[in-house]
């Protein structure tokens, strides 16, 4: 009788691990100034930080089956973090680092054979398929670009960019690139977004994409594409380069609680770097109650 129940104890634990996926990780890792990245191969369903009413982290879930983690306080406590997805059920700790490398901030679950993260094609800035550095591009074969007079466009944004206003509360810094928000503006249904990006290092840089998000306070589930339609501006900078670069994108209506997500991407890494843009930063006229 004892070796009949202890068979089929382990009958089950064998089916609940393989379910779980026997090569989880054990933890995941947050650090300042970058989001970590969870993609599952299926839509998930249970995403769960502690009890649940955890403040020390923030997240998003994308197109169902992709996850942004990012520390909202100085130091964060660790705890647990339950994922399922499809039939999968992940257990594991959640901590915070204060130095880490990008790289080890991208987590691929249950496989991710069936990861609905698309290839960016090279109308989109990219040419990588690797789902774990372009989730952020996954809406970008379905958004169309509005049609611009680059003409007047380009014109308005040389204009902007050549004031010297810059905010540095709103600066994050990363690899030796420091990316600071300037100001922005809206004019004609577009949207104008002026960045300051610093090399400060002897590294040269080529920034191969960059994604702009509108991150909405009252949708906790989705994080809302804003295509560029014109760029004004480098997109490779020299050891010890300064410049800014003025991006165009169709005028979103904007909340107070709202925050902007820009999303910049090395050429030469594939590492991200994250700068999050409260609606303080921007100017009143911009803003709905």
């Amino acid at each position: 009788m004892k070796h009949l129940l202890l068979g089929v104890f382990c009958c089950c634990f064998l089916s609940w691990s393989n379910a779980s996926g026997q090569a989880q990780p054990d933890s995941i890792i947050t650090t300042k100034g970058a989001v970590t990245l969870i993609t599952c191969g299926s839509s998930i369903s249970t995403f769960q930080i502690g009890d649940g009413k955890n403040s020390d982290y923030d997240y998003r879930i994308v197109d169902g089956n992709v996850v942004f983690i990012r520390p909202v306080v100085a130091n964060p406590r660790p705890t647990n973090l339950v994922i399922r997805e499809g039939d999968n059920i992940f257990y594991m700790i959640l901590a915070y680092r204060e130095k880490v490398e990008l790289s080890k901030l991208k987590y691929n679950l249950s496989g991710g054979a069936s990861a609905k993260i698309p290839t960016v094609g090279a109308g989109a800035g990219g040419g990588t398929s690797t789902a774990a550095t372009t989730a952020e591009s996954a809406a970008d074969n379905n958004t169309p670009l509005p049609d611009v007079d680059t003409v007047t466009v380009g014109n308005i944004a040389a204009d902007f960019m050549k004031q010297r206003k810059v905010q540095r509360q709103y600066e994050t810094t990363s690899e030796d690139i420091t990316v600071t928000f300037s100001q922005a503006m809206s004019l004609n249904n577009l949207m104008y977004l002026c960045f300051r990006i610093k090399n400060q290092g002897g590294t040269p840089y080529q920034v191969e994409k960059v994604t702009i998000m509108h991150k909405v306070h009252t949708d906790t589930t989705t994080l809302h594409h804003l295509p560029v339609a014109y760029r004004k501006g480098p997109s490779f900078f020299g050891g010890r380069d300064e410049e800014n670069v003025v991006f165009v994108t169709p005028a979103p209506v904007l909340k107070r609680s709202d925050e902007l997500i820009f999303i910049m991407y090395n050429a030469a890494t594939k590492n991200q770097i994250v700068l999050y843009v409260p609606m303080s930063g921007l100017p009143k006229y911009m803003i709905t109650k």
